[in-house]
């Protein structure tokens, strides 16, 4: 058998061109590898390190439930569902096949109050561009996270088991300033709830009609909503930050 190095080099790859290789699930045998099903496998298993997050729509189907690594509806909704219709979806903490990166504060910050663009990641013409403007964790599905859009603009569409891809078009600027938040509790009340809508867990501090700082014991019911209880009724303000 002649050197390798001693064989003409191919330099137009088409998918059906071959490599020989080892299969490890197969006890190593030899086999022939195609160009077309390297890159299947790149694809599908989010193999390359990307500035663009990868998911698959999947449309609920309550024999298999939500499943990591997808964006879907709370329910079933439909196998082709146009962007221009899209105001919330569900999207899992985790990309496709990516499963040991949480992206729930990235889902935060940078992502709250940009436009972000989702693309069919074999065709890039399946595109639509929205305004992310909030997320809360899903009560039934906590894997699942409840994210509100605005719609502005795209012909495209989700349809069942395609791989999208998430990126930031442009970056709210104003989201990497710090958000606070004073809430006035003009009745005296042993237990405040407080909904501040600043998407993060904040640090909060407490002060009576006298300005004289309370403590008290502080419950965070969701990123956008805080429980404060008190020994005593009393009113006042809470300063979230």
């Amino acid at each position: 058998m002649a050197r390798i190095s001693t064989y003409p080099l191919d330099t137009v790859v088409v998918g059906t061109d071959k490599w020989i290789g080892s299969d490890s699930q197969q006890l190593f045998a030899t086999k022939n590898f195609t160009a077309d099903a390297v890159a299947d496998f790149i694809n599908d298993d989010n193999k390359v390190n990307s500035q663009s997050l990868q998911y698959r729509y999947m449309d609920y189907d309550p024999t298999v439930g939500y499943k990591e690594g997808t964006i879907s509806f709370f329910g079933n909704v439909g196998s082709d569902v146009l962007f221009s219709t899209v105001t919330t979806f569900m999207i899992s903490k985790y990309q496709f096949n990516r499963y040991s990166d949480s992206l729930v504060n990235f889902y935060s910050n940078p992502l709250i109050g940009s436009v972000v663009l989702l693309s069919q990641a074999d065709k890039i013409s399946n595109w639509g561009a929205f305004q992310w403007t909030g997320v809360t964790q899903n009560v039934t599905f906590p894997k699942m996270y409840d994210i509100s859009l605005t719609y502005v603009s795209g012909p495209g569409s989700f349809i069942d088991t395609k791989d999208y891809l998430l990126s930031i078009l442009t970056y709210n600027v104003s989201a990497s300033n710090d958000k606070n938040f004073v809430y006035t509790q003009a009745t005296p009340a042993s237990t405040w709830v407080v909904t501040h809508n600043l998407n993060k867990y904040t640090a909060v501090s407490v002060v009576d009609s006298n300005d004289i700082e309370v403590y008290c014991s502080v419950d965070y019911d969701s990123l956008n909503t805080v429980t404060l209880t008190f020994s005593a009724p009393f009113s006042g303000k809470a300063f979230f930050n």
